[in-house]
């Protein structure tokens, strides 16, 4: 029989053993390299392995057989598998270390980033081929070598001044290093240098990780000549600059700003808010400050500068400032203040020029009256359908004789006198308007007035002419006198009732001048 007697004792072990290392293994949670379980597992071994002798044999000679066969057997059992499971457990520790490695070791060389070691002198012990690539060699040819061997000494010891701090130090830091490459580029780096400890804790070298920052170098510099350039331009403005956040709060201004404002510069600063400053400009005079209510006034103004729109600010000194808000992408207030104070006096100098042209458009220069140019624009206002408008249209009686003979200054200043009078007689009566018509003639507006009520005013001013005894020596009266044509119409048309009065006026003159004619046309309406 194959095996002989030993298969039915050797084989039960075997099987036993290994359900007792599987038992082993479940027991210490499938980590079977440790120690313990090893030793656990040679026991089981060494029970199982030698169990089987006292199976088999009789009892009566178990005693001599541990002694002289199962003992020994046992002690063997139990070594000769501690030494094969710490044999296999050291083969795995190797196996993972060396895959550890490998892996580490393509992580180290697949970074784009330099990362090297050094020794205390400064001799690369690894670099990977980023670190090679920076000096431009492959990697071989840095280890063993110093920064010295690839660099010039001012490079070099850029690079050795953080790594002799961390020595000393044993702290890892962070450094901007900008150098320059063989090739000639400027080049910077973001440097960690870390110390390298070994397993006694002794500070045997220094790790360092490089990454390049050029590019972001290089914008940061753009960026910070672009900011110089800003500042310039708004610290040059002629226009104050301030910006409020979301709170009112003034978080940036230019010099302008507060020079706009000299009794209140000191409160126009960052962290500030705008009621702060428009309640001290109110109380230091800087702007007029009402006798009540003062606190509502405060907050009602701060709220109105910070709301978009435009605002002018009257100082007390006499300045004006205006105000143009708008809203900033955060919420806050970008508030830009002008001083228009010579523009604003500009403008109303402009205006009063503008208001005196257009009184020089409208006015005769002779008598101050209202010339024929605007005497046509009044008219047609008033002269509208339904509404009542009387003319009295005046001539002064043989003027040309009184100018003939008295020359022109004398009967200009006739005239100045004649229209004095009739500005008096009819400054009294709403909406008149008295106006030279040309040479000797004036005519005389009076909206709402029916022809008997304007016959009645040119009776008035007639007599009134005369009774100023203007002397008139070219003249049968001696004096000088008016005559006057009155005409009145509802119709709105402007041509006619010119015309009409016009007619009158004729007619006075032919009835001897120095007398009153109303329009037969009106005065025959007026009977009917």
């Amino acid at each position: 029989m194959m095996g002989g007697e030993g298969v039915w004792t050797g084989v039960p072990q075997i099987i036993a053993a290994a359900l007792g290392g599987l038992l082993v293994r479940q027991l210490s949670k499938s980590r079977i390299e440790r120690f313990f379980p090893i030793v656990a597992l040679a026991g089981v071994v060494s029970i199982c392995g030698s169990a089987g002798f006292y199976v088999r044999l009789p009892a009566s000679i178990w005693a001599e057989v541990t002694l002289s066969t199962v003992a020994p057997l046992a002690f063997m059992l139990f070594g000769a598998t501690l030494l094969c499971g710490l044999a296999i457990v050291q083969e795995m520790k190797r196996q993972e270390v060396t895959q550890q490695n490998t892996v580490f070791r393509a992580v180290i060389e697949a970074l784009p980033d330099c990362l090297n070691a050094k020794d205390r002198d400064g001799r690369f012990i690894v670099a990977n081929p980023a670190t090679a690539a920076l000096m431009g060699t492959d990697v071989a040819s840095v280890v063993g070598k110093t920064d010295a061997d690839f660099y010039g000494p001012d490079t070099a010891e850029i690079f050795r001044k953080p790594e002799l701090q961390v020595l000393l130090t044993g702290e890892p830091i962070t450094v901007e290093q900008r150098f320059v490459r063989r090739d000639g580029n400027e080049t910077w780096l973001s440097t960690l240098k870390a110390p390298l400890f070994d397993d006694q804790g002794h500070l045997t070298g220094i790790v360092t990780h490089n990454r390049e920052i050029t590019e972001r170098k290089k914008l940061e510099q753009e960026l910070q000549a672009s900011r110089l350039r800003l500042d310039d331009a708004i610290e040059s403005m002629v226009d104050g600059i301030a910006m409020f956040d979301i709170d009112g709060v003034l978080v940036f201004h230019n010099r302008r700003f507060q020079l706009l404002f000299p009794m209140t510069a000191d409160v126009r600063v960052p962290g500030n808010c705008m009621r702060t400053i428009v309640q001290t400009s109110l109380e230091r005079g800087e702007q007029a400050a009402p006798k009540s209510e003062f606190e509502n006034v405060v907050e009602r103004t701060a709220d109105i500068l910070l709301k978009e729109g435009e605002r002018l600010m009257r100082l007390s000194e006499g300045r004006a400032i205006s105000a143009k808000t708008t809203r900033t992408a955060d919420g806050g207030s970008m508030i830009v203040f002008s001083d228009v104070t010579e523009h604003r006096a500009r403008e109303e100098q402009l205006q009063q020029l503008n208001e005196k042209l257009s009184l020089l458009a409208s006015t005769d220069s002779l008598t101050g009256l209202t010339n024929r140019r605007a005497f046509d624009v009044a008219l047609s206002k008033v002269a509208q359908p339904g509404r009542q408008v009387s003319l009295l249209m005046i001539d002064v009686d043989r003027f040309k004789s009184f100018n003939d003979g008295y020359g022109h200054p004398e009967g200009d200043e006739c005239l100045r006198k004649v229209a004095d009078r009739l500005s008096g007689i009819f400054s009294s009566i709403s909406g008149s308007v008295v106006t030279r018509y040309g040479g000797e003639e004036f005519v005389i507006t009076l909206p709402g007035m029916d022809v008997d009520q304007a016959h009645s005013s040119g009776v008035i001013a007639c007599s009134s002419i005369r009774d100023m005894e203007i002397p008139h020596e070219y003249c049968d009266t001696g004096i000088v006198t008016v005559s006057i044509g009155v005409a009145s119409t509802s119709s709105g048309r402007v041509a006619p009732l010119l015309k009409a009065a016009d007619a009158a006026l004729y007619a006075a003159k032919a009835a001897g001048r120095n007398c009153v004619r109303v329009h037969q046309d009106d005065r025959a309406q007026k009977l009917a």
